[in-house]
């Protein structure tokens, strides 16, 4: 049953003069009721919320009455609104049938202590009582839940959360949705599998997902942002933060002293070869280690087997000692060096020369020189006959 407030008003035209014979005048006094109503006076609702009353006003056709409101507390906003604005004055439809409607929207500050709260609406010199109680978790809430609270990777990748949005108020909601985040960041927020929209409906239990993507600018430092989202509806305001952090651009590179991509190794023992391992990302280099792909028995081995720090822009050198294996012959072999570093690699490839042992160099010439010797016997012995 609606609530009812109803005021006598004497109307400017009630008066009818009408003549009656002989000339004499007689007045008819008219009276119209002027009342404000509402389905319901009542409302439970969160603290921090907005209560909607909707209103109906009747009366005189084409009366205009003032709008105001008695007794609201302290720190509460009241405000009426009708065909999308704030008004302060309403006027009755000239037809009867058609019913003058309006909403008084309360806002209850979010520290309003628990509790009923009472204030009255006035259309003209009509009154209607209403109240508020404020009550926790009455209204239920739109809450985002991230599948992950925070994601880490270089400065050129693409951060993507999928937010869960569950309504567990009473009524439909709709939702604008937006990306929030540092200054030169693109952050977007859309529905999952909806690419370009920009919101979403939800019934009362409903949930629905979105994907929150975000990308740092190519020049972000490396370290630790907040980036999120807002859904935005009528009494609705949620929010979401998450964290992202820039571990900076990954990325390393290796080559020899003079960029020459051939050495020369001796067959008899360890050659070394100085490997020049360059840090040209935008992120610190932790743990640099070296590997080699060489042909089979021969041996590779490094020193320092390990870089334990590289800042950007630093390099150091690493010397490769290679052993080619006892077999080897004279000729051309490839050797692959790897540097890694996390997600950072690079390889190069070196033609490598067998040049054959020294010793077996003076085993040659040892060789020559008993070959001429014995000629020269000869030569003499068979030079006297």
């Amino acid at each position: 049953m609606s609530m009812t407030t109803r005021v006598r008003r004497g109307w400017a035209a009630a008066a009818a003069l009408a003549i009656l014979p002989g000339g004499a005048l007689a007045a008819s006094a008219q009276t119209i009721d002027s009342g404000l109503t509402t389905p319901y006076p009542g409302v439970v609702i969160d603290a921090g919320k907005t209560a909607a009353f909707e209103l109906v006003v009747d009366g005189v056709p084409g009366q205009t009455l003032e709008l105001s409101t008695a007794s609201v507390p302290e720190g509460w906003t009241a405000r009426f609104t009708g065909g999308g604005t704030v008004i302060d004055a309403v006027t009755v439809a000239n037809d009867p049938a058609v019913p003058t409607a309006l909403t008084l929207e309360v806002e209850i500050p979010p520290d309003a202590a628990e509790g009923t709260y009472e204030f009255n609406a006035r259309a003209g010199a009509a009154t209607l009582p209403l109240s508020v109680t404020v009550q926790p978790g009455v209204s239920g809430d739109v809450t985002l839940t991230p599948d992950f609270p925070g994601l880490r990777g270089p400065t050129d990748a693409a951060f993507t959360f999928s937010v869960t949005v569950d309504n567990s108020t009473n009524a439909d909601v709709q939702l604008e949705l937006e990306g929030t985040g540092p200054d030169g960041w693109s952050v977007t927020a859309e529905p999952s599998g909806q690419a370009q929209a920009s919101a979403i409906t939800l019934e009362p239990g409903d949930s629905s997902t979105v994907t929150l993507s975000a990308e740092a600018p190519l020049d972000a430092e490396a370290g630790l942002y907040e980036v999120g989202m807002t859904a935005t509806g009528e009494n609705v305001d949620a929010a979401l933060t998450v964290q992202v952090e820039l571990v900076g651009d990954l990325s390393l590179q290796i080559t020899t002293p003079d960029q020459r991509l051939n050495a020369a190794v001796t067959a008899d023992g360890p050659t070394e070869v100085p490997i020049v391992v360059f840090n040209d990302g935008s992120a610190p280099l932790a743990g640099v280690t070296l590997s080699a792909s060489a042909p089979t028995d021969w041996e590779v081995t490094f020193s320092p087997e390990t870089v334990a720090q590289m800042a950007p822009g630093d390099s150091t050198t690493v010397t490769a000692s290679v052993t080619p294996s006892e077999s080897a012959i004279a000729g051309d072999y490839q050797l692959t060096f790897t540097a890694t570093a996390d997600t950072a690699t690079d390889t190069m490839d070196i033609r490598t020369t067998v040049n054959p042992s020294a010793v077996w160099g003076i085993v040659g010439v040892g060789l020559i020189a008993l070959t001429l010797a014995g000629l020269a016997l000869v030569f003499r012995r068979f030079g006297r006959r």
